[in-house]
């Protein structure tokens, strides 16, 4: 682990940047499964991936997912981290049928990872 003026990094093996930017000890914690999950082949925040999607008044936002996911098989996944309670907003809902629609779109699997 290591810190710089932009946040908190781990060093990775399964990424194809040596050190990754994470947001929480969840995220943390799940790029450490994704490290050790063997059906993974290869992982990344740092994927560049903007996602549209209208807002409740209408106007077009975008947002990052948390992790995009190579599996051994050559199946693509996107990976977003959210609270339970965060999941019941409606912009959330709207974020996460967008990227449904995005995701289908392009033979992604989209996911919400929650615990929460």
């Amino acid at each position: 682990m290591a810190t710089s003026e932009h946040g908190t990094f781990e060093t990775t093996s399964k990424s194809a940047f040596s050190l990754e930017y994470y947001d929480s000890s969840w995220e943390r914690d799940y790029m450490s499964f994704l490290e050790k999950n063997q059906s993974v082949d290869a992982w990344t925040k740092n994927h560049g991936i903007r996602i549209p999607y209208f807002d409740e008044n209408g106007k077009v936002r975008s947002f990052v997912p948390d992790f995009l996911i190579r599996n051994i098989d050559g199946t693509v996944e996107i990976h977003e981290i959210k609270g339970t309670h965060l999941l019941r907003l409606p912009e959330t809902k709207l974020k996460i049928k967008a990227a449904e629609a995005w995701c289908k779109a392009r033979k992604i699997t989209f996911k919400i990872i929650s615990r929460y």
